[in-house]
């Protein structure tokens, strides 16, 4: 009698230890450690010392030869990842990206300063400041209001070099560079029917509603997803919105702050600009880089179209 009321409690045991290892795996992807707000761009009213930063050009090659940076490296988002179909879009080996970070002089801890068009391109600096993120380099920022903010920071450094009780301005704090800001399409399918994740459809409204402008197999967006077009998150002024602006526009849409966030889009370029901004206003947000070229490449996975 003992063994079978002693069987019965290891049966018990092992049944607890199964739901509670269950629920574990459950749980949405949450990586400790991290402060709430994390700056990934810097504006004007940072009152950083932009000049001292290593320029990473991501413009386009138009905006380069109109305004050209003295010293700064050109890079594209293309040169950081894969071209290989469906899988085009998704990041380099992070030991690709680092070496050709390194290529062009710059080192693991150096300060990096990306600029970009801003609202008038596809959010590259913010997918260049994600990838090198991944990468391990924890002091790469972008700027917005991209050049125009820079000549202003040239010009206001140009006017105070006679003055010599400048004091220097504290740069941002490092954030934790074990920390990956990725979801794989393995992981977006497992949180899927749980609805661990809030998800964002960064691309345009038509594109939503099932629109094919840039080679996904098939239209329409992922099941549960909200439309939010990264061009919202823009002012009049071509400038990103604040904090506010953002949590309100957000909140309208049903987004909870406390819930972590998934952001896509064709190919994970306009998602991880939205990534950046999400990240330094507090979100726990991730940036699912095979986007729509991946999901939409496989007929097993669903997809909704409409509104």
């Amino acid at each position: 009698m003992k063994v079978f009321r002693g069987y019965g409690i290891y049966l018990f045991s092992l049944s607890l230890f199964w739901a509670f290892w269950l629920q574990l795996t459950a749980e949405p992807k949450v990586q400790p450690g991290e402060s709430k707000e994390t700056p990934w761009f810097l504006s004007e009213e940072s009152s950083y010392p932009f000049t001292e930063f290593t320029v990473l050009d991501t413009r386009s090659s138009l905006q380069r030869w109109k305004n050209k940076v003295p010293g700064s490296k050109v890079i594209t988002w293309e040169e950081l990842a894969r071209t290989d179909f469906p899988h085009k879009g998704e990041l380099l080996e992070l030991k690709l990206v680092r070496k050709k970070i390194n290529d062009l002089g710059i080192k693991l801890n150096d300060s990096i300063l990306v600029l970009g068009d801003g609202a008038s391109g596809w959010g590259e600096e913010g997918r260049i400041v994600w990838s090198l993120r991944e990468a391990g380099f924890t002091q790469v920022y972008w700027l917005d209001g991209g050049y125009e903010t820079y000549e202003k920071e040239i010009r206001k450094k140009t006017n105070l070099k006679s003055e010599n009780n400048i004091n220097p301005t504290p740069k941002p704090s490092k954030p934790n560079s074990n920390l990956s800001y990725t979801i794989q399409k393995e992981e977006l399918v497992k949180g899927l029917s749980s609805k661990a994740y809030q998800l964002l459809d960064t691309r345009e409204p038509r594109e939503f509603s099932g629109a094919t402008p840039y080679g996904e197999s098939r239209g329409g967006h992922i099941p549960g997803a909200k439309s939010v077009f990264y061009q919202e998150l823009f002012d009049a002024k071509g400038q990103i919105k604040s904090k506010a602006e953002v949590e309100l526009y957000l909140k309208r849409l049903g987004i909870q702050k406390e819930k972590p966030v998934v952001a896509y889009c064709t190919g994970g370029v306009r998602s991880a600009f939205v990534v950046g901004i999400l990240r330094t206003y507090g979100y726990n947000a991730y940036n699912y880089a095979g986007s729509m070229w991946e999901w939409s490449h496989d007929p097993n996975l669903p997809l909704e179209t409409g509104n």
